[in-house]
């Protein structure tokens, strides 16, 4: 294997757990802000590419606008998803409502497939038929984007809890419950915003997938890899997250060169159990200290 083509397996790598990091990172917030494992984020990231491909080519609407109405549009859906289905079960049995959130997945990929006939389309982009050269090797542009678009989206989410008084509202709120609404903080607020955040964050992984995989149901797979890469960093830990999805995406992309692509497909199952004997709160996780 030369230079030029290990440069390129290492951003394709990168993209690819560039996404499986979005993915990872909705789930954490989801699960940090409302205490909800949200099964239903995979079918959240097919929506939002579904409703990138409507604005693209039944309303016609240039890239750029598709792109910023579609995380809006996404992010209303997911606050309404928290009010109207979730928020009433909070109070349930855990089980249950991971149950709901199984159940709210499958409505949306079934109605994904009956409203566009399981047909795989997609729309374009400003990158495509384009090829960016450095030194000589040629890179693929939207494996490019992906990755930067990813790793900043990550940096202003970084910012936005640090610096922003509602990001250190929703940090309390995760923390602890009680104490945050002592504190005076609207956490019925706090836990639609989280959804809404977490769902567009899944609309932004459908997006940037969108011009490698096509549009298609089955695009909710990647739920499997967000989990693992979620895992692998640590769930409490939105860094972890980042680099959880990277070590994914590199893995399975050196591991289907050397080793054949089967080896691609259960490379994710095979890190997550390895994780979960040797390290179950991951790589930058923190054990839970319970009281006996």
């Amino acid at each position: 294997m030369g230079f030029s083509d290990f440069v390129q397996l290492v951003v394709a790598g990168l993209s690819s757990g560039s996404i499986y990091a979005l993915v990872g990172l909705g789930l954490v917030l989801a699960n940090k802000g409302t205490g909800i494992l949200n099964f239903a984020q995979g079918e959240l990231v097919a929506l939002g590419a579904y409703i990138a491909l409507f604005y693209s080519i039944v309303v016609g609407l240039p890239y750029w606008q598709v792109f910023i109405l579609t995380l809006l549009t996404t992010a209303i859906i997911g606050g309404i998803m928290e009010r109207a289905l979730l928020r009433p079960l909070l109070g349930a049995p855990h089980f249950t409502v991971v149950v709901a959130t199984l159940a709210i997945g499958l409505i949306i990929k079934n109605a994904l497939r009956i409203s566009w006939q399981e047909a795989v389309s997609t729309f374009s982009s400003p990158l495509d038929h384009l090829m960016l050269q450095i030194g000589g090797i040629n890179i693929n542009p939207q494996y490019a984007w992906i990755t930067g678009c990813s790793l900043a989206i990550m940096g202003m989410l970084a910012l936005f809890f640090r610096k922003n008084l509602v990001g250190k509202a929703m940090q309390a709120v995760a923390q602890n419950t009680s104490a945050a609404q002592l504190m005076g903080i609207r956490v019925s607020r706090i836990f639609t915003l989280t959804l809404a955040v977490s769902t567009a964050l899944a609309a932004l992984a459908g997006i940037l997938m969108t011009p490698v995989v096509g549009v298609s149901a089955e695009m909710s797979n990647v739920i499997l890899k967000g989990f693992v890469a979620a895992i692998l960093g640590g769930f409490n830990s939105l860094f972890g997250c980042l680099i959880g999805g990277l070590i994914l995406g590199l893995l399975e992309i050196f591991g289907g060169v050397y080793f054949g692509g089967l080896f691609k497909d259960i490379t994710a199952f095979v890190l997550l159990m390895f994780i979960l004997l040797v390290r179950p709160h991951g790589i930058f996780g923190t054990a839970e200290a319970r009281r006996v």
